[in-house]
């Protein structure tokens, strides 16, 4: 039997009507669905902000703890090394920074500019457990030399607004490290700011092969380029062949853009660079240290031979191991005049005494630094499983000591920037 024309536009209509209908349903559909992206993507915005202020807080409580453990003039600052720690891959506390006071005797440990640190240089562990600040990103794969750095994570607790006097409930964690750039070699010294005038400091080149000598040559072929340069980082950005990620990766625990020490010039205090902290037992700094002497045209130069590249028996291997297990120099005069300096000098057949090394960069020398780099991190929990982290965020900061026109000393920034994972 055929339809009928007015069966037939029945038809059509609830073709119609149910084609319309199931497009209601997809816009329902799109739109709670797009409601429900929005509200996650705004959730996870509020997270990343609460991690980054959270990251701003560790940096604070390492600012305050440099403002008030080493402002003082008479306070030294060094690696970890120096307190017996040797270059491995496992030494992740090694490049911790330390500050001791000096008075009678030998100079007294005040603490580790680091969260979570005991005086052993080792991680409390009762708090949530240690976080890399130092990792692939910055030194590639860990290694002697090429060590990655831990820090505590601290807790941040806050009261909760319930029915319960004195609940609380921690929303996120924050961490923080102070390196010591001053136990560095400077790759840029401004000339008119060289605390020894004519004397620039020179990165190690032996062995040839090493990331130093290489990036050394990087730099000498783009000198012009370097005042530019902002920071230590930003020399992947100078083009040369020379220059690849891994070279500034394997020199970032020896070599810095420039450390800044003040020091009495004329009347008041400058701000110089060139210098170099004695307190710590990094035998590639103290290489570019000792190459810096034979640079500046001392007399005697030392030998070629006490330069060599064994790690026990050169002249730099043999004050970087005298050093590891010494502690911390309060003075210049008493790292000059100590057994450590003489013996290897002459073990290494280097021609040289340590009145004649001293005489030739005894003015870059120094037991303190006032240039430091701060990492720092926040977290953000999970207001319902406290154990999930919702986004996490990396900071770091150059921070210079400076005198302060109304009196004393004050920490300043200097440089900042926020790290992604992948610069950790």
């Amino acid at each position: 039997m055929r339809a009928t024309v007015k069966q037939r536009r029945r038809g059509f209509a609830l073709v119609i009507t149910l084609a319309l209908l199931a497009l209601l349903v997809l816009a329902v559909l799109a739109l709670s669905t797009l409601v429900r992206i929005n509200g996650q993507i705004s959730a996870a915005s509020v997270y990343q902000t609460q991690a980054r202020q959270n990251a701003l807080f560790g940096l604070s409580i390492a600012l305050n703890d440099l403002q008030i453990n080493a402002n003082d003039d008479n306070r030294l600052t060094g690696m970890a090394g120096i307190t017996n720690i040797a270059a491995s891959a496992n030494s992740t506390t090694r490049h911790w920074c330390g500050v001791w006071r000096t008075g009678a005797g030998a100079p007294a440990f005040v603490k580790w500019l680091v969260s979570g640190a005991l005086v052993t240089a080792t991680i409390d562990s009762t708090l949530t457990p240690a976080i890399e600040l130092i990792s692939t990103g910055s030194v590639g794969a860990a290694a002697a030399n090429s060590e990655h750095v831990i820090a505590g994570k601290i807790p941040i607790v806050v009261a909760e607004a319930t029915n319960s006097p004195g609940s609380s409930r921690t929303v996120g964690n924050c961490s923080y490290w102070v390196g010591d750039e001053g136990v560095k070699i400077s790759a840029y010294s401004p000339a008119a700011e060289l605390a020894l005038p004519g004397v620039a400091p020179v990165l190690g080149s032996n062995p040839a092969t090493s990331a130093t000598a290489k990036l050394k040559v990087a730099l000498a072929a783009n000198s012009a380029k370097l005042p530019r340069v902002i920071s230590y980082e930003q020399l992947s950005l100078v083009p040369v062949v020379a220059l690849t990620a891994s070279v500034l990766q394997d020199s970032f625990h020896h070599t810095t853009l420039t450390a800044y020490r003040l020091l009495p010039q004329g009347l008041g205090v400058q701000r110089r660079t060139g210098t170099f902290n004695v307190n710590t037992n990094s035998l590639i700094a103290w290489r570019g240290l000792l190459e810096t002497y034979n640079a500046s045209g001392a007399s005697p130069q030392i030998a070629v031979g006490a330069m060599g590249t064994s790690a026990t028996t050169s002249l730099p291997a043999r004050i970087a191991n005298g050093l590891s297990a010494n502690g911390p120099f309060a003075t210049v005069e008493s790292f000059a005049a100590s057994l450590i300096l003489s013996d290897a000098l002459a073990k290494s057949n280097s021609g040289v005494t340590s009145a004649q090394l001293l005489a030739g960069i005894g003015a870059l020398l120094t037991t303190r630094s006032d240039t430091f780099r701060v990492r720092a991190y926040g977290d953000a929990l999970n207001p319902v499983d406290s154990t999930k982290i919702e986004s996490g965020a990396y900071c770091e900061a150059i921070v210079q000591r400076v005198a302060d026109p109304l009196g004393g000393r004050k920490f300043m920034v200097v440089y900042f920037r926020w790290l992604g994972p992948a610069d950790v």
